[in-house]
């Protein structure tokens, strides 16, 4: 078996109140492939994602994205691993003095990608989530459903081998939610891994995907 994707040992963490949000909190996820997390309000999805970004370390335990450990939230390091994941809702919010066009060529732009793909992966993009007649605007003038969709557009734009979303339904009519949905199972059929947390498990099974329960700090 290959290495994990995102690894997570034995964590212990606790939460701003002081009591243990994660005891010895053990999670793998293979290249690939993707998780559905679900949980209730203060089961500790929060505190994942921001394990995962490095953003918040642990007590004790370790976390490994791509092979290497996070030791520090800041650095060289830790910022090469975040170049690496694309995001959707929760800590991954639009720049406000960015365009919707700009927010979502951002990975490109920070990667070093030519003019020329930058141009022709925003017009698919944009194409795709039905963004074409927002490209000018900026966060604060879009509707919750064009902020998500913007946000979408940006994590899937740059090929990045893992993606995290926060609630990726949340907000959505029937609607644009099927058609997000038709997006995660692309990115699922690509080859790329998603970490889905959500409050519900989705209506349809996702791609390659496993399910998880997050309660009491545990996953299972």
């Amino acid at each position: 078996m290959s290495e994990p994707l995102v690894d997570l040992q034995n964590i212990q963490l606790r939460g701003d109140r002081g009591g243990h949000v994660f005891t010895d909190l053990c999670f793998s996820l293979q290249p690939g492939q993707s998780a559905v997390i679900t949980g209730g309000a203060g089961a500790g999805k929060t505190l994942l994602v921001q394990l995962f970004l490095g953003i918040r370390l642990p007590d004790s335990g370790v976390v490994r994205l791509f092979g290497q450990e996070l030791r520090s939230s800041s650095g060289r390091a830790t910022r090469k691993i975040r170049r690496q994941i694309g995001g959707v809702g929760g800590t991954f919010e639009l720049v406000p003095s960015m365009t919707v066009s700009e927010n979502i060529t951002l990975p490109l732009v920070i990667g070093g990608e030519r003019k020329k793909v930058q141009k022709e992966r925003l017009l698919r993009s944009l194409s795709e989530f039905s963004l074409l007649k927002l490209a000018g605007k900026y966060p604060d003038s879009l509707t919750r459903v064009e902020n998500t969709l913007t946000q979408f557009a940006r994590a899937t734009i740059a090929n990045q081998p893992l993606i995290i979303i926060d609630e990726p339904l949340a907000g959505l009519d029937h609607g644009t939610a099927a058609r997000v949905f038709e997006s995660l199972v692309r990115v699922a059929l690509s080859g790329r891994s998603m970490l889905i947390l959500a409050s519900d498990p989705p209506q349809a099974q996702i791609p390659n995907s496993v399910a998880f329960s997050l309660s009491g700090g545990i996953l299972e």
